[in-house]
């Protein structure tokens, strides 16, 4: 008899793989910028990752109960703060790429992105503490590792072989 684990994994594999080809963003006609996520594609990547977190966590259907909720608020205060520091670093970007700026403005958006910076590493110490709270230790560690695993593989999954950036296609045999 099949492991339900290993259900889930070849189940959340498959769902990872069908996104291949839909779920990166197409550029808009006559502009670099990507199109807005398809939102069908975007439940399906969070079904994917609940899957592939669940399993690889090993979470019993009461951990998962108490975990999800309180990753999905973490995952979306670390957006947020994440969103808010990379705009006043592009702001330092636009300030610095003009021929003239004001030295005292730069030092308000410098001031302001390492303070941004140091909020994202607040973010991070809270939750791993509320994440304590309601799972063991070695559960808590194999999130992280899952959340980068999974990054990994979407990135890996996203890459266009003949872009040429892929280390694995321009192998020589």
């Amino acid at each position: 008899m099949t492991h339900p684990k290993t259900i889930i994994l070849v189940l959340a594999g498959a769902l990872i793989m069908s996104l291949t080809a839909s779920a990166q963003p197409k550029a808009a006609h006559g502009s670099d910028r990507p199109a807005p996520p398809d939102p069908k594609n975007m439940e399906q990547l969070e079904s994917a990752k609940i899957a592939f977190f669940t399993t690889r966590m090993e979470l019993t259907p009461e951990e998962a109960a108490k975990f999800w909720p309180v990753y999905n608020e973490y995952h979306k205060a670390l957006c947020d703060a994440r969103r808010t520091t990379r705009d006043n670093f592009k702001a330092i970007k636009e300030l610095s790429s003009k021929s003239s700026w004001s030295e005292v403005e730069m030092k308000r958006l410098l001031i302001k992105y390492t303070e941004d910076c140091v909020r994202d590493d607040e973010l991070e110490r809270l939750y791993l503490d509320e994440f304590l709270k309601i799972l063991p230790v070695d559960k808590v560690a194999r999130m992280y590792i899952a959340e980068e695993d999974f990054r990994a593989k979407m990135i890996k999954m996203w890459k266009k072989p003949e872009s040429g950036h892929d280390p694995e296609h321009n192998r020589k045999p």
